[in-house]
């Protein structure tokens, strides 16, 4: 170790040129990673919500919104599907307004919102947006379901947006993995050549080890702890700083995503992608040391 510390002091430029092609590697690997598991978590969620909701006619039965409830389950793919109540349907809208006078009625010529100017409802959850087109279809075909002056059935489901938000996180991922993989070549790279050169220049010392005995492993092994260091510090600055522009970005991201996910992010989920970042540079400070080694050992 104490080898491998002087030869870092023999060469800081080198050595801070490593560091920083590794620590942007690994910033961009972090926020990919926080990226990732952020659209997931807003994916997941609009797709565990009801994602279908069907308006019922007043004056249907209990027995008769069962009965479509079983056509949905047994002809379609479908999570959950349940019944929605005039009185359960007020309880949502009260809960989904809070206190606000205005909008419950309170200060209005047309009074208090009462359940009896609410519809019933049945709200279906969907395996995958896959299955919309055939819940959609069962449901257009129910009786039970009012349509619109218009003639259509008042069925909302956002099928627009959970699809785009499935394209979305698909091209982050696809996007991310071509980016990860060419900064992570370039890191390679360059270790690879720095740690080439300082082997090279030190030619003649490692040949003399080598008349005295030193096997290959005692002489080559300060260049593969280097390299490790490298890695090491890279990681822990790429995720330093991809926790820094977390923390910035907390009060945009709140206002947008607060509902879904739970800001500030707890720091021992923040530190998590840490541990990932780690062992993936020890991975690429090993190929690449160990590459810069065998083309020595050739020669």
């Amino acid at each position: 170790m104490k080898t491998t510390l002087n030869n870092i002091r023999r060469s800081p430029f080198q050595a801070l040129a490593a560091i920083l092609v590794t620590s942007l590697t690994l910033f961009i690997i972090s926020i990919f990673i926080y990226v990732s598991l952020a659209s997931q978590v807003v994916l997941n969620h609009f797709e565990t919500k009801p994602q279908i909701i069907a308006y019922l006619k007043d004056g249907h039965t209990q027995q008769q919104a069962n009965q479509l409830i079983n056509s949905i389950t047994t002809q379609t793919n479908t999570q959950d599907a349940q019944y929605i109540s005039k009185d359960q349907a007020l309880e949502i809208y009260k809960q989904s307004v809070g206190n606000d006078p205005l909008l419950l009625g309170s200060v209005t010529e047309l009074g208090l919102v009462t359940a009896e100017i609410l519809p019933a409802s049945i709200e279906v959850t969907a395996q995958s947006p896959k299955d919309f087109d055939s819940i959609v279809s069962v449901l257009e075909k129910s009786e039970l379901v009012s349509t619109t002056p218009q003639g259509q059935k008042e069925i909302d489901f956002p099928k627009d947006i959970i699809g785009e938000l499935t394209r979305w996180t698909y091209a982050i991922r696809v996007a991310g993995i071509i980016l990860i993989s060419a900064l992570s070549l370039t890191s390679v790279l360059t270790i690879m050549i720095i740690i080439s050169l300082k082997i090279a220049s030190r030619r003649v010392e490692i040949g003399t080890l080598k008349l005295l005995g030193a096997k290959s492993k005692f002489v080559l092994k300060p260049y593969l702890q280097e390299s490790m260091i490298y890695g090491l510090a890279g990681s822990v600055i790429g995720w330093l700083f991809s926790y820094i522009f977390l923390l910035y970005s907390t009060p945009f991201l709140a206002q947008r995503l607060g509902n879904i996910i739970r800001f500030p992010v707890p720091f021992l989920t923040a530190l998590a992608p840490l541990g990932i970042l780690i062992v993936f540079s020890f991975v690429l400070s090993f190929i690449s040391s160990f590459w810069a080694v065998l083309r020595f050992l050739k020669r």
